[in-house]
């Protein structure tokens, strides 16, 4: 099993950009917090909203509650994620 490494805020924000998903998970904690752009089909470039779903059982396909969040917001939701202890990871 490959050892989870956190990353950089910053490293998140452009991994998020380059469209892959990310998630947000405290350390020895399984449930985790993805994010990933809702990408308009006829603008890919375009990115207002972004997924968020927490996780409810081990797994990427087992989600418990979903938000939209604007692109403005962003910085906002990540901010408060950090101050309550959680980390940031790439989805490889």
């Amino acid at each position: 099993m490959k050892k989870e490494v956190s990353i950089s805020k910053e490293e998140f924000i452009n991994a998020l950009n380059k469209g892959k998903k990310c998630y947000l998970k405290k350390p020895r904690s399984w449930q985790k917090v993805w994010y990933w752009w809702e990408i308009d089909k006829e603008d890919p470039d375009e990115r207002w909203f972004m997924n968020v779903y927490k996780s409810e059982k081990k797994g990427l396909d087992n989600f418990k509650e979903s938000n939209w969040i604007t692109a403005k917001d962003l910085d906002t939701w990540l901010n408060h994620a950090e101050r309550n202890g959680y980390k940031y990871y790439i989805h490889e």
